[in-house]
């Protein structure tokens, strides 16, 4: 009877978050008041494991270099370095049909390289390159739709924001998911770039008779110009890959260099700049960690009930690798498009990691899969982070960019499918 009472209070529970959700509530109120719920109904529990929890998570040092990458991206906003970085995406893609687009696709790569985050960089490209597309004869939908698209690499490539949250979370190693985010990240990029030429060239979109140049020299003159935001990222990965820094000693390093070479060059001239970029990272860390210490304690809680163990042997009944893979991209997709990236990760994996392991991936090769299945989620909706920034940027209805955001999402699913059932594709994994 006992047990019948807990499980219908949970259920009650339950509802009440989800209509909490759907009704709009933030994120981690609904999860706090789950965990709390728990904690109510669980005598194993005390409402004194959330504090515990709370500092036993966060004590991690790497969780220092996230607002540190979201100060490296807001510095080079303020500095206009973001500026040079277009010019010299212009000048290695720009040539090819559809040059704009190919010129945001490009940028969002570098400019995510620098800053870890998506939502920064679909904002920086999308306000500066969505009208120049506009004037250059792109539907403004699909233009949109475009920027959002190549925000999402970021996402991948090293180093993501994401990558670090999971490692922390999961315990694996920062710097190993960097290096297998690398292919993975540039088969998307090149993705992008495939389909925007592709339609671009059937729609005429920007056609110039001058994009059709590659012009080598002009590629040398835009990286010397862009040697701050470029030193930026050799800086950053190399410093992580070579062994010389923690993810979090390169950021602070990375935001050290910017402000002096800003400074040096008179692109940064005042305190109040430093101070405004700053805000923006204590304002995100504000948001993200007291997400996670929820998302957390809900994982803890779900394992407590043996959910996640439930989910994963109905997952391995279906018998074939095969089926077990495509109930866990349904799986993903769905979650992915209604839930916030960290949420996602905290309560999602774990109840695939096992049938994930049961296929034969490691740690680091699963949760490059899973990370690109998150970076999936900004262009599908209902979530769809990317299409909601880039549909404020540019006052487009919602819906038309989505609509043209389904040639993209096309390609990324495949892309995401074929690491997923050929893992061995991540040579650096």
């Amino acid at each position: 009877m006992i047990a019948i009472s807990l499980e219908l209070a949970l259920l009650a529970l339950t509802v009440l978050c989800l209509l909490l959700f759907f009704g709009g509530v933030q994120i981690f109120l609904v999860f706090g008041l789950w965990a709390l719920g728990f904690y109510t109904m669980v005598p194993e529990f005390p409402a004194s494991n959330m504090s515990i929890l709370a500092f036993s998570e966060l004590e991690s040092f790497t969780y220092v270099a996230i607002p540190l990458f979201v100060l490296v991206g807001d510095l080079i906003n303020r500095a206009r370095i973001s500026d040079e970085i277009i010019e010299f995406s212009r000048a290695c893609i720009g040539w090819l049909p559809g040059s704009t687009g190919n010129t945001s696709i490009g940028c969002s790569a570098i400019f995510s390289a620098i800053t870890g985050s998506n939502a920064a960089t679909t904002a920086s490209v999308g306000k500066a390159l969505h009208p120049p597309m506009d004037d250059e004869g792109y539907d403004e939908s699909y233009a949109a739709a475009t920027i959002a698209s190549g925000g999402i690499v970021g996402t991948v490539l090293p180093p993501s924001v994401l990558l670090i949250v999971y490692g922390v979370m999961y315990g694996v190693s920062v710097p190993d998911l960097f290096i297998a985010g690398i292919v993975p990240g540039i088969a998307i990029l090149f993705g992008l770039v495939a389909v925007n030429t592709t339609l671009s060239w059937r729609n005429d979109y920007g056609q110039d008779s001058s994009a059709f140049e590659f012009q080598p020299w002009e590629i040398v003159q835009t990286a010397w110009q862009a040697k701050v935001g470029l030193g930026t990222i050799v800086i950053l990965l190399g410093g992580i890959y070579i062994g010389i820094f923690t993810p979090s000693e390169a950021a602070a390093v990375a935001v050290f260099y910017i402000l002096l070479m800003s400074v040096a060059l008179g692109k940064i001239t005042r305190l109040e700049q430093v101070v405004s970029a700053s805000f923006t990272s204590l304002l995100l860390i504000g948001v993200i960690l007291p997400i996670v210490v929820a998302a957390v304690a809900i994982q803890q809680n779900l394992s407590f009930l043996g959910i996640q163990e439930a989910v994963s042997e109905a997952l391995l009944s279906l018998g074939s690798p095969w089926l077990v893979m495509l109930a866990m991209m349904l799986i993903m997709l769905a979650t992915g498009s209604v839930l916030a990236s960290v949420p996602n990760i905290a309560l999602t994996v774990p109840l695939l990691t096992p049938a994930a392991m049961e296929l034969g991936l490691d740690p680091v090769t699963w949760a490059i899969i899973f990370i690109i299945s998150d970076a999936i989620g900004f262009i599908t909706p209902p979530y769809g982070l990317n299409l909601y920034i880039i549909s404020g940027i540019t006052d487009i209805d919602y819906l038309r960019v989505t609509y043209d955001a389904l040639p993209y999402l096309g390609m990324l699913i495949a892309v995401w499918a074929l690491f997923f059932a050929v893992p061995e594709l991540n040579v650096l994994a």
